[in-house]
């Protein structure tokens, strides 16, 4: 009987953990007597869901409670009356009984906990889902090069991570790329209810999703096309220091009408389907869940060269690529789609059938393939 640990960096609604429950979601459909424990570092939204599909839940970030001592312990400690737990060296310790075949890193914030176990137990094998590119790499895990030896497999999400992953770190063997896959619910209808044109953007707001990028295509549009008819809306999490820079910049560019920040909503989907094309602004993103979402509903996407793994699907068509961080060309590409309703639609419908392959049902059969292949050796 197999049994994995599965590391997850947090369980947030983030693409890296919410492939992580679609994956856990379809073994216990599939193989229920695989035995499946997870590892949370951090907590979030997804944590009921990840308990409910695990046969132990294991909460990293709730043992440094137990950590935390009192006064008087801190007293008796001195006293050498009382003596203290390591709680997370028991956590090691007793992950490391468990004897699992397969240790499933899920980004490579896993990898220092991860490293422990192997370390233990030389009978695991390591995988390492890398949901990242390499300025993330280098800023979350400078020391990414001293844990490269301990991975027995490298699961890449596009050829572009794979790529990273040889050019710049010189891993050449077992590195497989395994799409990201998504989901999302049938429209029963597209009719807009506004008749303004919709540029849609999504994601967290930090530097790496772009934000910047998508309020400057904002200005260049209208303060170069002042009567088109057009607005920018981006649906995702924003840092409460972030929505002050982005009101004030906002203001000060009289964009206030034209530029919408909503913050972060549990059912995207009736903003989705508003947006008449999605520009994905970001500087790094290996294969964005959200594209496949967009991309299953039938909208053209346009994003920069070189920085994201989605490029590897539009160069079929679905939409354009433009150089990177250009504001002009990418304010070029949206005013195409404005212009050319019919192109918008046709393009929207090759992404229908492109990102239909990006399912939970045809893409966690991959990953676990490669899980099974580790722990057969």
């Amino acid at each position: 009987m197999k049994k994995i640990l599965f590391i997850s960096h947090e369980m947030s609604r983030t693409g890296a953990p919410m492939v992580l429950l679609y994956l856990l979601q379809w073994i216990r459909k599939h193989h229920s007597d695989v035995i499946v424990d997870v590892l949370a570092l951090q907590n979030g939204g997804l944590e009921d869901d990840f308990k409910k599909i695990s046969r132990n839940y294991y909460d990293y970030k709730a043992l440094d409670n137990g950590d935390k001592l009192t006064f008087l312990q801190r007293l008796l400690l001195k006293l050498k009356i009382l003596k203290t737990r390591n709680y997370h060296q028991e956590l090691i310790e007793a992950l490391t009984a468990n004897n699992y075949n397969v240790i499933y890193g899920n980004t490579v914030l896993s990898l220092p906990f991860a490293k422990q176990l192997v370390q233990l137990n030389k009978k695991s094998r390591l995988i390492l889902h890398v949901h990242e590119l390499n300025a993330i790499i280098k800023q979350t895990l400078p020391n990414f090069r001293d844990y490269i030896n301990f991975i027995d497999h490298f699961i890449a999400p596009s050829n572009l991570v794979k790529t990273n992953l040889q050019d710049h770190w010189g891993i050449e063997e077992n590195i497989d790329v395994v799409y990201e896959c998504s989901q999302t619910k049938a429209v029963t209808s597209q009719q807009k209810v506004s008749t303004t044109f919709t540029v849609g953007a999504s994601g967290t707001v930090h530097w790496r999703k772009g934000h910047d990028v998508f309020v400057q295509v904002a200005r260049y549009i209208h303060a170069n096309y002042p009567d088109v008819k057009m607005q920018f809306v981006w649906v995702g999490h924003i840092p409460a220091q972030e929505k002050i820079i982005l009101d004030e910049d906002l203001l000060k560019l009289g964009l206030i009408d034209k530029v919408k920040f909503i913050g972060e909503i549990e059912d995207t989907l009736e903003h989705y389907s508003a947006f008449d094309v999605f520009v994905m602004t970001s500087r790094e993103d290996p294969f964005p869940l959200v594209c496949i979402e967009l991309g299953m509903l039938g909208k053209p996407i346009i994003c920069f060269e070189g920085a994201t793994g989605t490029e590897e699907i539009l160069g079929n068509g679905g939409g354009k690529i433009v150089p990177y961080l250009s504001i002009e060309a990418m304010a070029s590409a949206i005013l195409f789609y404005y212009e050319n309703e019919s192109e918008k639609i046709t393009q929207g419908e090759k992404n229908k059938e492109a990102f239909s392959q990006f399912s939970p049902e045809k893409i966690c059969p991959q990953l676990f393939e490669i899980i099974s292949k580790n722990c057969r050796n």
